[in-house]
């Protein structure tokens, strides 16, 4: 028995019909649908960040006038580049390894850009000791409220504070020693830390006591018998963190 061959589909055999073909998409246009996408999801992950900050956010926007109260931190150094008061605990830190004089402050509030009334700013201080003040010079602390005008919160600046104040003063042998110093041993250089009086007319009136404020001071000259001391210091680095509007 032969096989038979198999009949061939009529017309009526179903068959799967195609549908209609889309129509191709434009070049670029799938870059941009995820380019859009992904920048809608930004947005909207930025707009939950600034709404968890309520307000303050704008504050990087204030600029600081005449009368506004800031809040700064600050290092003061001297004409060698070393940190004498700072509001830094890693720069307090270091400089405490390395055997230097440095005290350890709280952040300043200043009235920006009103002049200071008085010769000596007293700053307290949190560290090596507390219960103690340190002195600016009024000249000092009015270059800091100044400086401060036209800054931005997180904006730096470095100010000169020796620009108008130049103070030196020379010493005997006997007088240094007598200051607590060692006139044998003392290099150009050498810091020193000395006490200014805070109420002068205390010391020469019987019935006030006497308070006094710390101030570093360095060797700058020295000759057989006698050095100068200078009390001047070089530049403040200021961090400006808060702004009041005045």
């Amino acid at each position: 028995m032969t096989d038979q061959p198999r009949p061939k589909a009529g017309r009526n055999q179903s068959t799967k019909r195609k549908g209609p073909a889309k129509p191709a998409e434009v070049p670029g246009t799938a870059l941009w649908k995820k380019v859009l996408f992904v920048s809608v999801g930004v947005l909207f992950v930025v707009l939950m960040v600034v709404s968890s900050m309520g307000t303050s956010w704008l504050n990087m926007f204030q600029t600081v006038k005449t009368g506004s109260v800031v809040l700064t931190d600050l290092t003061i150094r001297d004409d060698r580049n070393r940190p004498i008061l700072t509001t830094s605990q890693t720069i307090y830190s270091n400089a405490i390894k390395e055997n230097r004089s440095v005290f350890l402050v709280s952040p300043l509030v200043i009235d920006a850009g009103l002049p200071f009334n008085g010769t000596m700013k007293a700053i307290p201080i949190i560290a090596p000791s507390s219960g103690t003040n340190y002195t600016l010079f009024g000249q000092e602390y009015d270059a800091i409220s100044m400086g401060v005008v036209g800054m931005h919160p997180g904006g730096t600046k470095s100010l000169r504070l020796d620009a108008n104040v130049t103070e030196e003063q020379n010493y005997t042998a006997e007088q240094f020693d007598q200051l607590g110093g060692d006139f044998a041993n003392a290099t150009i250089g050498d810091e020193m830390v000395l006490a200014f009086a805070e109420n002068p007319a205390s010391l020469y009136d019987n019935t006030t006591t006497p308070s006094y404020a710390l101030r570093t001071t360095h060797v700058v000259n020295k000759s057989e018998d006698s050095l100068v001391l200078s009390f001047s210091h070089a530049v403040a680095d200021l961090t400006l963190s808060q702004v009041q509007t005045a």
